[in-house]
């Protein structure tokens, strides 16, 4: 008898149940994922409300397909574009443009190139390639150091070192195992692509004083070289 009052009551309490929702009855409270009591299990079976992010209403602007503005920049040692050019070719090796300007803005198909600098300020004006540059954008600006340094070779005579004497020499690349082409003049800045060298002073016309170097990258230095007599 017990237990079919039990069951009766257990009965009318789900009837009640059901009719407090059908007219209207309290809803549970809204819950979110930072709620300290959050249910990932109640908000399984929908019992709790669960807010999602909105989207931005803004679309995400599409990748740029078109034309890159690029501008090319040489710096070598403390004078920026200098007197010179550059060769640009793409990733074939076919050749873009012959004689860039630096400076100066032009404008290129985005993807990878190749640079080749050239530039008189460099002794022997030798070339510098730079590989795979990647252009792309709208508006781009390659600024490259050319691996250069500079010495002065101060020549004298005596005890004097405060005077230079001035004297031509000619350059041999030991890093290249090659002669640079040119003669230069001592008493003022040169500048040589960075590298091991073997600089000849010349004497006279049979005698040479020979001088061994090396150069590092943007070093700016100076050398006291007493003249053989």
């Amino acid at each position: 008898m017990k237990e079919t009052r039990g069951f009766l009551v257990c009965l009318l309490a789900f009837f009640l149940a059901v009719s407090n929702l059908a007219c209207g009855g309290a809803e549970p409270v809204a819950q979110t994922a930072d709620d300290e009591d959050y249910d990932p299990i109640a908000a399984l079976v929908g019992d709790v409300e669960v807010e999602e992010e909105e989207e931005d209403s803004e679309s995400v602007d599409e990748a740029y397909t078109g034309p890159t503005k690029l501008t090319v920049n040489l710096k070598v040692i403390n004078e920026k574009n200098p007197e010179g050019s550059y060769r640009l070719l793409d990733s074939s090796g076919a050749e873009i443009i012959k004689k860039g300007k630096f400076g100066e803005e032009i404008e290129l198909n985005q993807g990878i190139y190749n640079i080749e600098f050239e530039t008189s300020l460099v002794f022997g004006k030798p070339k510098y390639l730079v590989e795979n540059v990647e252009v792309e954008g709208e508006k781009m600006t390659l600024d490259e150091i050319f691996p250069a340094g500079q010495i002065t070779l101060n020549t004298y005579r005596g005890k004097n070192v405060k005077r230079c004497v001035a004297t031509s020499f000619t350059v041999h690349s030991k890093t290249k195992e090659k002669d640079v082409p040119g003669k230069g003049k001592t008493c003022k800045p040169l500048i040589l692509e960075t590298g091991h060298y073997e600089i000849q002073l010349i004497l006279s016309k049979k005698k040479y004083q020979p001088i061994e170097m090396r150069i590092n990258r943007e070093q700016v230095q100076t050398s006291n070289v007493k003249l053989e007599k």
